[in-house]
């Protein structure tokens, strides 16, 4: 059995949110709660896994199987590309509370194009690890 805390502990060290680390610090339950929407999401779309993520028992916050290193990795990843899908949704929002030249002065305006860019790098990466999963298995000869 893989416990998703395993996960977590990757895509925790992988990101800097000010906002996760307070929740964490309240309550790591209600942490947890939060960031297993990621980790559902990236279950969904992990669509290759040559292991059935379904298999899993949320009460006890654990896989029924055992996952390797690589298909953690490639959990923690998706995670991230998830947790920037909101860090850019976040500064989209305030473009729409905010009039145009309001948001154009607000640092995160100049902010959301880095976000973007992170994001597809951040995917980029996780396609690549994807790719490598896949040939893992693959025989050479």
């Amino acid at each position: 059995m893989t416990p998703f805390v395993n996960i977590y502990e990757r895509f925790s060290t992988k990101i800097q949110d000010y906002m996760l680390d307070e929740l964490f610090r309240e309550s790591t339950d209600t942490y947890e709660d939060y960031i297993f929407s990621f980790l559902k999401s990236s279950i969904a779309k992990f669509t290759h896994c040559r292991k059935n993520l379904l298999d899993r028992d949320e009460t006890n916050k654990c896989f029924n199987i055992n996952l390797s290193e690589l298909e953690e990795e490639i959990l923690a990843e998706m995670m991230k590309v998830e947790w920037m899908d909101k860090e850019v949704n976040n500064v989209l929002e305030m473009r729409l509370a905010l009039n145009n030249s309001d948001f154009k002065r607000y640092a995160e305006s100049n902010n959301l194009k880095a976000k973007m860019d992170l994001r597809d790098n951040i995917q980029e990466r996780v396609n690549n690890l994807i790719v490598q999963y896949s040939y893992s298995s693959y025989e050479w000869k």
